[in-house]
């Protein structure tokens, strides 16, 4: 295997590999300070030019293993792995699909500057643009939510397949034409697979949005039902307490200390009944919540505590009409935190969960908090919060601040929104 060491070709692996580290970058959320991230990136692009210069195409799987080593933060990433695949295959298209347009420019040899920087700004472009697609079709919650390889070897598979072509079309230049052509295929068997996913995707988006819809539609109508309801009763309040101060008059025109304190009594136990079967102290505040999708999640779950027999306080002194990340991950979010709150509760005597919506300056804030049995519940309060998505959305999301905590009684599920980041 010949070596070259010419400056141009030193020159267009430094460009290439910067470029890929610069999409990585923006495409890979993590959580590691700039500074830090600017000097792995550094030594990064350092390792991947002297591998790929001394072992070129060889380089590829060891300069996989030391991006994984240098920026994974946990055990099985598949977030981090399936994008470094994503970036490799990127980084080979960016430089495949231009060859045609280089050739023409560079007939007589591309071993020059003025070869090695057009490619690397037909690469930079062409990465750029990926990193536009990949951010408006949001891949990055996509990417976030795969648990397992699977994408990374489709993508991978596609990878050797594009990378072997590529080699046959360099060692066996008599079929170049043939091998294009086979070339070219790939592409658009590569377009037709990405047509046909994001139409999936975007289904899948649908059904959801539907199922939500209709799930709304449900909760605001038994909100309507229950209010229509307690104005019914309220007139036959009305009705009755107007007797029951008739006879209260009458008895007081008896002056029977024992009568009178007996129709207070009456009138008191009566009063109690009906408020205590209205919804007004459970709906308390909701009012404030403009935005449908928490007005219809907060309904439900209100009306599934209240039915448990655990007692609910729900206060919202501001109106609340918008949030700062995407509006079903924060309802993903706050269903699972309530319903963990509602296992906790439902078996306890006199189980209690608060449910707060707080707004101060630039944050936001969703406050969760349920008493705790005398049961020792360590574990399962750990299995529950496993189940919630919050590794991920913090990834996604740097606005976003998640904290727990509890003490003999309570157990405190906090949600903090920074407003206006992003």
């Amino acid at each position: 295997m010949l070596i070259n060491l010419s400056d141009p070709h030193i020159l267009r692996l430094i460009l290439s590999w910067s470029i890929f580290y610069y999409v990585l970058n923006l495409t890979y959320h993590t959580r590691f300070p700039d500074k830090i991230r600017l000097q792995k990136y550094t030594l990064l692009v350092f390792i991947s030019v002297i591998l790929h210069l001394f072992l070129a195409g060889f380089a590829l799987p060891i300069i996989f293993v030391i991006i994984y080593w240098q920026l994974h933060s946990k055990e099985n990433n598949y977030y981090l792995i399936n994008l470094i695949i994503l970036n490799l295959l990127v980084k080979l298209l960016a430089v495949l699909i231009p060859t045609p347009l280089i050739m023409l420019l560079f007939p007589t040899g591309f071993d020059n500057y003025a070869c090695s920087l057009t490619v690397g700004l037909l690469e930079f472009i062409l990465s750029v643009a990926f990193v536009y697609f990949y951010n408006y079709f949001n891949l990055t919650a996509f990417f976030i939510k795969r648990h397992n390889a699977i994408i990374g070897i489709l993508i991978g598979y596609l990878y050797v397949a594009l990378y072997m072509a590529l080699i046959l079309l360099q060692h066996f230049q008599t079929y170049t034409t043939l091998i294009t052509g086979i070339l070219i295929f790939v592409l658009i068997q590569l377009n037709f697979i990405v047509f046909i996913f994001i139409k999936a995707h975007r289904k899948r988006q649908e059904i959801y949005q539907d199922q939500f819809s209709k799930e709304q539609v449900h909760n605001l109508k038994l909100y309507t039902d229950q209010l229509e309801s307690d104005q019914l009763k309220l007139r036959h309040f009305k009705h009755d307490y107007k007797n029951l101060l008739f006879s209260l008059k009458t008895v007081v025109q008896e002056k029977s200390p024992q009568a009178i304190n007996q129709a207070l009594d009456n009138l008191e136990n009566y009063s109690d009944d009906y408020l205590n079967n209205l919804s007004m102290d459970l709906y308390q505040d909701l009012n404030n919540v403009k935005n449908p999708y928490l007005k219809s999640l907060f309904i439900s779950k209100l009306r599934t505590i209240n039915q448990a027999d655990v007692t609910v306080h729900f206060t919202c002194a501001q109106k609340l009409s918008e949030v700062p990340i995407n509006i079903l991950d924060l309802i993903k979010l706050l269903n699972q935190a309530i319903d963990n709150a509602i296992t906790d509760t439902q078996t306890q005597t006199h189980g209690e969960i608060q449910l707060s919506i707080i707004q101060e300056d630039q944050q936001l804030a969703f406050l969760i908090n349920n008493t705790l049995s005398n049961l020792p519940t360590t574990k399962m309060e750990k299995d529950y919060l496993e189940l919630l998505p919050i590794k991920e959305l913090k990834k996604q999301y740097s606005n976003l601040f998640i904290q727990h905590s509890k003490n003999a009684k309570w157990f405190r599920f906090h949600i903090t929104l920074i407003k206006g980041a992003r």
